[in-house]
């Protein structure tokens, strides 16, 4: 079996956490509720929910170095087989990969206007993000195809040479690129502003639906649900403290969102703007702040899209991985077909996102007042994820015995550190995602 170095390991389930969900998706989640409200909610989800089961991912993938569905039938009782259907959650992940490249694509168009001249006026902007998505169907046809055949190039190359290597050049462009921004922003005056939004919580806008969507969001920033960390964990390096490796890829995540929030909002305060724009806020109040910046500000900007590109690759490649793996030790597909199977199907339901977004097909895609781009991530993010995490404690913390769930652990969660973990997945997690998605109905 390849495997990855440390570092590539640590990178790369780094790239797959920090992407879009971080830096495109939080700061208008924040946004929309209630500033630090939200953040309250998302830092308690992250800790109790989500780094509990990014562990318990890791283990079943170290301890069976096998695709999601066979790691749930191999580690099943016998009379409980059927357990492996479990493993579809890698559906997820092709889920999402099919509106990921859609805003991936979204972002080169936005790349490339940072180099040509950005709109100047609220107006030009609103009209140049509406007339893009809503009726330039070419021109995004042609960005969607750009990415996914960026991202099957990667995936072409398999776990050592596409994605470890990816990981290893573009993850630390990022962290780079994001430090250079995030000092800019220091010394800004709209900086105290920006902190103060993202630290003193608007408890009013606090709801049921809120409480799920930061759970969602941190599933969703931890690539949790999807198969990803399990199916990376299959290649972790024998010798090493895999709960060592869970913390830094979590806290760097974690640190991550902060930051690009911290970032997005002194840009978004410091001109006037609105913090709640929803998903179109990187597309219209930065591309307006930027082109009133002067230079500085097409180099600001084309320096955010870079890494906001950077993000959404690494990301993306990780999601398809999960799927590819099932095909390939399943149904003995080589990685050519099974990536050619997993792309072919992502590129057609991307074209029916694109489409849901234009206002010629937008009317015919669209159901209860969503349209296909907003069901698949509501569905995703919102329920899908979070059930998997609740699979995957009840199946450890319930289905396993507890003997073979700490000697999977290989000592690296020992004493009270075991007893609160496991506590934590047998009860606080599970009661508490389904408390919150009932709550919903």
């Amino acid at each position: 079996m390849t495997r990855f170095s440390k570092a590539g390991f640590i990178l790369a389930t780094a790239g797959s956490a920090i992407g879009l969900g971080g830096i495109w998706k939080f700061p208008y989640l924040v946004g929309q509720n209630g500033g630090a409200a939200f953040v309250i909610v998302f830092i308690l989800a992250f800790i109790l929910f989500g780094l509990s089961i990014f562990v318990i991912e890791m283990l079943f993938g170290r301890e069976s170095e096998q695709n999601s569905i066979s790691t749930f039938e191999t580690l099943a009782p016998n009379n409980m087989k059927f357990l492996k259907y479990g493993g579809l959650m890698v559906i997820s992940g092709l889920l999402i990969f099919s509106f990921y490249v859609v805003v991936l694509g979204w972002l080169f168009h936005y790349l490339f206007l940072s180099v040509i001249g950005m709109p100047k006026t609220l107006q030009e902007a609103q009209e140049v993000w509406g007339e893009f998505v809503s009726g330039s169907i070419g021109y995004q046809m042609f960005w969607h195809l750009l990415v996914v055949a960026l991202c099957a190039y990667v995936l072409n190359k398999g776990v050592k040479a596409g994605i470890e290597k990816l990981n290893l050049i573009l993850m630390p462009l990022l962290f780079i690129i994001f430090a250079g921004l995030l000092v800019y922003s220091v010394m800004q005056d709209s900086f105290i502003e920006s902190f103060k939004f993202l630290f003193s919580p608007d408890f009013s806008k606090l709801n049921s639906q809120v409480v799920v969507e930061a759970i969602g969001q941190a599933f969703f920033a931890l690539s949790l649900g999807v198969g990803v960390i399990l199916t990376y964990s299959n290649s972790l390096p024998k010798h090493g403290n895999f709960v060592r490796f869970a913390v830094i890829v979590a806290v760097l995540n974690f640190l991550f969102c902060l930051v690009a929030g911290l970032v997005v909002f002194t840009f978004i305060f410091g001109h006037g703007a609105e913090p709640s724009g929803g998903p179109g806020l990187v597309f219209v109040s930065l591309p307006l702040i930027f082109a009133n910046m002067g230079v500085s500000g097409q180099i600001i900007a084309f320096l955010f899209f870079i890494a906001l590109i950077f993000a959404g690759i690494t990301s993306a490649v990780s999601m398809l991985e999960p799927l590819n793996s099932c095909l390939i030790e399943r149904l003995k597909y080589t990685r050519k077909r099974a990536n050619l199977t997993s792309i072919s199907i992502a590129y057609i339901l991307g074209l029916v996102v694109l489409f849901s977004n234009t206002e010629s097909y937008g009317g015919y895609l669209t159901f209860f007042d969503k349209n296909f781009f907003g069901w698949l991530d509501y569905i995703t993010s919102s329920f899908m994820l979070p059930l998997a995490g609740v699979f995957m404690c009840i199946y450890m913390g319930f289905i396993l015995p507890k003997e073979k769930v700490y000697a999977m652990s290989e000592g690296h969660l020992r004493g009270i550190y075991f007893k609160t973990w496991y506590f934590t997945i047998r009860f606080i997690a599970p009661i508490g995602i389904l408390s919150a998605m009932i709550s919903l109905i």
